[in-house]
């Protein structure tokens, strides 16, 4: 396990110029004071942090770190003021249970498939193909963004694995639909104003044919 020393270094390299040395956060990014170990982990696992722009958001990327910089700055970082959730212990649960807890907190948002949406505003629902379970538990717990923060009283651990399950198995799958029925509910939107406006049409042609006819 890393020294909290070498954490404090791989901070300072990584993450100081814009949460601070003393982790207050400044004016482009929030204080890492009690934020907990799930958070942190969960920005450095997903290639979020370190930003290349702070005020810009991006999705799931590549991790920019390797794996023991990310669990000394972890380390560090909870070290300096202990508090938040710790990094959840998460299996694949029940897939099927998880799909229709999936579709009553997390489809509006992130799209029937889990391929991300738009949520109003310049804000957006990420897509959800390459989490691993550890991020959609981490998610889950710490809320990132604009998504809200489930805790046990919303969503049990047991919850947490089944929703992980139905995800990880889903993923695991080929894509075999339509591009229309997996981009979320504003092209599914659209489909059904094409259809309404073609059915329209066809009817008006229909009548204007029987009154020549």
């Amino acid at each position: 396990m890393a020294s909290v020393s070498a954490g404090q270094a791989a901070y300072e390299q990584n993450c100081a110029t814009c949460h601070g040395g003393d982790l207050r956060g400044g004016a482009n990014a929030p204080p890492l004071r009690g934020v907990g170990a799930a958070d942190v982990d969960f920005m450095l696992e997903t290639g979020r942090m370190p930003a290349a722009v702070p005020w810009i958001e991006v999705g799931h990327l590549e991790p920019l770190l390797s794996q023991a910089t990310i669990d000394a700055i972890v380390g560090y970082v909870t070290s300096v003021q202990p508090g938040g959730p710790p990094i959840p212990s998460v299996l694949a649960g029940n897939a099927a249970r998880g799909r229709k807890l999936f579709e009553e907190n997390c489809m509006h948002c992130h799209g029937s498939q889990g391929d991300g949406a738009a949520i109003g505003f310049l804000d957006w629902a990420p897509s959800l193909d390459h989490a691993t379970l550890t991020e959609v538990a981490e998610a889950i717990r710490v809320g990132p963004g604009e998504m809200p923060r489930f805790g046990e009283r919303q969503l049990s651990a047991t919850d947490m694995n089944d929703i992980a399950g139905y995800l990880s198995a889903h993923n695991a799958r080929p894509d075999v639909m339509l591009p229309l029925a997996t981009s979320g509910p504003v092209p599914e939107g659209l489909l059904g104003w094409l259809g309404a406006g073609l059915m329209a049409f066809l009817a008006y042609a229909f009548s204007a044919r029987g009154n020549h006819g």
